[in-house]
């Protein structure tokens, strides 16, 4: 049996048991009303055979300026590591951060600081 929650679904709802303001699949129109914001968007992956995938997610994290975004896109960064084992729905076998965090101002919100990071999680599919 395939699972039917996406990778951005359960990380969304981690993040959220975890205290973070997040989304997933689109951004809030009350983006600025609880910062720092996490939005968790899926930008393809692979399978590796029949029961493992490989997503590449983008973490966008949103603050009042681009000091707070960073700091915590690196305390983010943390987290992402300590996944494996930790995703109960979706068994997560091996995190990697593929970019470090990096200043990626979004020109929809121009009045909020953008850290942009990318990671690669591996999960069981079956």
């Amino acid at each position: 049996m395939r699972n039917t929650k996406d990778i951005e679904t359960a990380l969304y709802e981690l993040l959220t048991d975890a205290e973070y303001s997040a989304s997933a699949h689109a951004i809030p129109a009350t983006l600025g009303a609880n910062l720092p914001h996490v939005h968790v968007v899926r930008t393809g992956g692979y399978e590796t055979d029949m029961v493992l995938e490989g997503h590449y997610v983008d973490f966008d994290v949103y603050a009042a300026d681009m000091a707070d975004a960073m700091e915590t896109a690196g305390v983010l960064c943390g987290w992402v590591r300590n996944l494996v084992d930790n995703i109960t729905e979706t068994p997560c076998y091996v995190t990697r951060i593929l970019t470090l965090p990096y200043n990626n101002p979004d020109p929809r919100h121009f009045d909020l600081g953008r850290v942009t990071f990318k990671a690669e999680i591996m999960t069981r599919t079956v």
